[in-house]
């Protein structure tokens, strides 16, 4: 049989050894992996949700500036100086996360508004604050979309990741019951062939 034309005990030693680099590579790719995905969900928190709370707070102030020249009065400009103050503070928040390029320049582009805002604010100027000021909140509306498309983008790259180490842990448990069956045919071939060179015992009566 073909089985004992093979070296079983060298053959099994190549096998055994091919298990062990397998469950080591294994090992390393999963702990790779699970580093990849940990940072890909991470940056999906702190890039994209926290991100987007911190727009939703500098739509919110924008709203309120927008709310301090439609009502007017002699607090206009101290009003208007409150919520630019905590605007900077969040756009502070804001330039500390992982921007793209996109989002950079429309973030760039929402600064600039805030320092046009912050220039013009004045009762002679409060035309020229208002219409900053509705040009910020359709900036901050793209601000937010971008946060949408990253967000679906990272999350697809996580759903990938776990997709592809799904099918390479299918792969690698077939190959490891195909060594372990050959393994198992080497054990029983060589038992076999044992088994055949022991002499028969003759009974002499």
């Amino acid at each position: 049989m073909w089985a004992f034309a093979i070296k079983q005990k060298m053959t099994a030693a190549i096998l055994l050894c091919t298990v062990l680099c397998l469950v080591m590579l294994t090992n390393i790719r999963e702990r790779r992996n699970a580093a990849r995905i940990s940072t890909a969900v991470t940056s999906i928190y702190e890039d994209r949700l926290v991100v987007g709370l911190y727009i939703l707070k500098l739509s919110k102030h924008i709203e309120a500036i927008l709310g301090v020249l439609e009502k007017g009065g002699t607090n206009t400009t101290p009003l208007i100086s409150n919520q630019l103050a905590d605007i900077h503070e969040l756009n502070t928040l804001y330039g500390k996360t992982l921007l793209t390029e996109t989002e950079k320049n429309s973030f760039e582009q929402f600064k600039k508004l805030c320092q046009t805002i912050s220039i013009n604010n004045r009762p002679e100027e409060y035309d020229t604050v208002k219409i900053a000021a509705l040009q910020a909140e359709d900036v901050l509306q793209t601000l937010s979309s971008i946060q949408i498309e990253e967000g679906k983008n990272q999350l697809d790259n996580v759903l990938s990741m776990t997709n592809l180490s799904s099918i390479i842990s299918y792969i690698e448990m077939a190959i490891l019951i195909i060594i372990a069956v050959i393994i198992q045919v080497l054990v029983l071939s060589s038992k076999t062939l044992l088994s055949a060179r022991k002499p028969p015992n003759e009974n002499l009566n």
